[in-house]
């Protein structure tokens, strides 16, 4: 597997990664064609005219659908839009928006200004350009720890949404991670896991090894949900990076290994695209982390063509380690006949009867009792055990008790024991007095009570 280097964070103090669309933070036309905050006697503010160097145009001249009006009320000071994960660095944005002029360091009154208009005006572009604003001065070299907590003072007394808040503390984790990373013991605890959520993957994106110690230190649910978090950052890093921290999580048995590969494959897929997420999952070493990628990616690729995902789907037949993919494009199908013909044109093989389930299992849902009477003629085989297997889990959602009854006509021991567990757990949530009384009488482990009866 490709090893990576340890990028120096110095050299990366104002990348933020734009994870997630929310981080053009250098991007919003800074214009002059908008109303920002509240007007003084003239119909402008005074303070937001310095900040973005144009006039503020007042409310009855703006026509908030037309876009060309704020272009050309200060062309002078219009940067175009970075792409997602694409932000430049602070020095280079400064000069872009400004010419080759960088903008001067914003004031306390400045920051209000800017926190009032980010959260309290009625018109979007203004929100967005307000805080973006914000955003643009945290990649400032001259960018303060009082800055920071004068910013979120202010944003948090007019009310700062929670996806201003996801941007504001990834940035602050990108550009400031010190500062960023000692405040997590002095914001009050209340606040603390969200904080430090929002603000791992912007930390990571700049210094991984600093965010992994801090997740580190970390244990239970808490751990599992920020190594999620902290995976979403290592991919804005780097995506080898990130791919060798997970296969270090799978190779250690790490609690809750596959959920985070499955999060590495939507990161990489998200960030990378469909046509580089599949070469980077068939360019894994064979194992365990590739077959959760590649199931992941049969999932999103089946998701947006299924009939092109069958076709690159073949060529894992016959390899018993990646056959639950099948099933990932079967339930994404959407089209029931399609893909039955499709799981129907296949090679006999583990592939195929995984595929199999997947259709059982959506006819369990939609048309439970055809789909019973088609697997009732089925002759005893491993292809009906499978079909069962996939029906029970569409019925059960629908009639629990139904579907323990029929997973207890699978043959294979293993299969029925895992099929009647996962039938009772729904039958459970549905009718506990009458599904304790089926267990009972099951003949199932008692050490398997806990799976059925756990709460969902």
């Amino acid at each position: 597997m490709r090893t990576t280097s340890h990028h120096n964070p110095k050299r990366q103090r104002g990348k933020l990664g734009a994870h997630a669309g929310w981080l053009l933070i250098t991007v919003i036309t800074f214009v002059g064609g908008s109303q920002l905050a509240r007007p003084d006697s003239n119909g402008t503010s005074t303070v937001l005219s310095r900040i973005f160097g144009a006039r503020v145009v007042q409310t009855s001249e703006y026509n908030p659908g037309d876009l060309a009006t704020l272009s050309a009320a200060s062309e002078s000071t219009k940067v175009q839009p970075e792409g997602v994960r694409e932000a430049l660095p602070a020095s280079e944005s400064r000069d872009s928006s400004s010419k080759g002029k960088a903008l001067s360091p914003l004031t306390e009154a400045e920051i209000e200004e800017l926190a009032i208009a980010a959260t309290k005006s009625t018109n979007p572009v203004e929100r967005r350009k307000a805080f973006d604003r914000l955003l643009q001065e945290m990649q400032s070299d001259t960018f303060t720890t009082e800055q920071a907590m004068m910013m979120r003072s202010s944003l948090h007394e007019n009310g700062a949404d929670g996806e201003q808040w996801r941007a504001f503390d990834y940035a602050w984790g990108a550009n400031d991670p010190e500062a960023a990373l000692d405040y997590v013991n002095k914001i009050p605890e209340k606040y603390r896991n969200g904080y430090t959520s929002n603000m791992v993957p912007g930390l990571a994106s700049v210094d991984p090894q600093m965010a992994i110690e801090l997740v580190g230190t970390m244990e239970g649910r808490q751990n599992f949900h920020m190594t999620g978090r902290l995976i979403e950052g290592l991919v804005d890093h780097d995506v080898g990076y990130a791919t060798d921290y997970v296969s270090g999580l799978v190779e250690s048995g790490a609690h809750g290994a596959t959920h985070h590969v499955r999060r590495l494959t939507d990161e990489v897929l998200s960030t990378a695209g469909l046509e580089h997420g599949v070469a980077w999952a068939e360019g894994l070493d064979s194992g365990q982390l590739q077959a959760n990628a590649l199931r992941g990616v049969a999932h999103d690729y089946a998701n947006k063509d299924p009939h092109g995902a069958a076709d690159w789907a073949t060529q894992f037949v016959g390899q018993d380690q990646n056959s639950r993919l099948f099933g990932e494009v079967v339930r994404e199908w959407g089209d029931v006949n399609a893909a039955t013909e499709w799981v129907n044109s296949l090679e006999p093989s583990l592939a195929q009867r995984d595929a199999l389930s997947a259709v059982y299992g959506f006819r369990g849902s939609q048309e439970p009792h055809e789909a019973l009477q088609d697997i009732m003629n089925m002759p005893q085989s491993d292809n009906k055990d499978f079909a069962l297997n996939g029906f029970i889990s569409g019925l059960a959602h629908q009639d629990g008790e139904a579907a323990v009854a029929w997973a207890a006509e699978i043959s294979s021991p293993g299969m029925r024991e895992s099929a009647m567990v996962r039938a009772g757990q729904q039958f459970f949530q549905q009718d506990q007095q009458a599904a304790s009384e089926w267990f009972n009488a099951s003949g199932l482990p008692e050490t398997t009570w806990n799976q059925v009866a756990r709460p969902k």
